[in-house]
């Protein structure tokens, strides 16, 4: 496995022609992500959740943010959070999935990520009083909390369901490199040693694992709920872009959104999609409803 980050054309690429031709724009994304880091490891007031903060009556509903793979509360959420924040949104963000690593998160067991997600919903309830949360995931945190939603009762406790770049139906393992190669410390993180060792979620989040499988016999959505999917066409984790989105069902409202529909010139990458601007704006208009 190469360390080369980011991708260099002709040496760590299956895709010569398209790695030339966003580089530039995957450079981009692992700047941001890499300021996202520095800033949610300074700014200590920003790490923290809105536990002491009543609801308002304009925004009766906790925002949960989850991250994805790699990823952790703080910096996949260092642009989102003081955004909702503005808008009077009350903002909380579990650490799911810890394994081995103690900076990375979303890296253990999918099911067992579900139930933690489960477990954090419900303290959130209890102690804001609200009958629901909205849900806010990037990548894994987008496609995991189907779990949650569709075998652990959960989408009696959710109205609003956002993924960013979710992972819908699963990635495949030169996606998931593609998304280490771009995360500081992920490649080093499972060269360690046997990959599903170190991180037991990466065979789960492939296309062809029989976790998948049993994710879409649960079903893609749940009744109840509002599903929204934002995707980008420039996605380079999960590929086929189009596989982030939701089959639409009779009765259950599902919206999916692409982000070159609204922008035809924004070419931004799997990794900084929570960054987005045009991302943000769409993810505020889903949660109004």
């Amino acid at each position: 496995m190469s360390s080369l980050n980011p991708r260099i054309p002709g040496l760590n690429t299956d895709d010569i022609t398209t790695d030339i031709t966003e580089a530039s724009h995957r450079a981009d994304a692992l700047a941001k992500a890499g300021a996202a880091n520095i800033i949610s490891t300074v700014d200590v007031q920003a790490g923290k959740d809105d536990w002491d903060l009543p609801l308002t009556e304009e925004h009766p509903r906790p925002v949960v943010l989850v991250h994805g793979t790699f990823g952790n509360r703080g910096y996949t959420w260092s642009s989102a959070a003081p955004l909702l924040r503005r808008h009077g949104y009350r903002i909380f963000r579990p650490d799911y999935g810890k394994h081995v690593n103690p900076v990375l998160f979303g890296l253990g067991d999918i099911k067992e990520s579900a139930r933690q997600l489960g477990e954090f919903v419900d303290e959130v309830l209890r102690r804001t009083g609200a009958e629901k949360v909205d849900l806010v995931g990037f990548s894994q945190g987008g496609m995991m909390p189907r779990y949650y939603l569709n075998a652990l009762g959960g989408a009696e406790k959710v109205h609003n369901f956002v993924g960013i770049a979710p992972s819908n139906h699963g990635i495949t393992a030169q996606g998931l490199m593609n998304l280490a190669r771009q995360i500081p410390g992920a490649v080093q993180l499972i060269e360690q040693g046997p990959v599903e060792v170190v991180v037991p979620a990466w065979p789960q989040l492939q296309h062809d694992h029989p976790f998948q499988q049993e994710l879409a016999d649960l079903g893609e959505t749940a009744e109840g709920v509002r599903h929204t999917v934002i995707a980008t066409a420039f996605d380079d984790v999960v590929t086929p872009y189009t596989s982030c989105a939701l089959a639409e069902t009779e009765g259950v409202h599902v919206r999916n959104i692409v982000l070159q529909d609204i922008d035809p010139d924004d070419h931004t990458p799997h990794v900084s999609m929570p960054y987005n601007a045009t991302v943000l704006k769409e993810v505020l208009a889903a949660l109004a409803e």
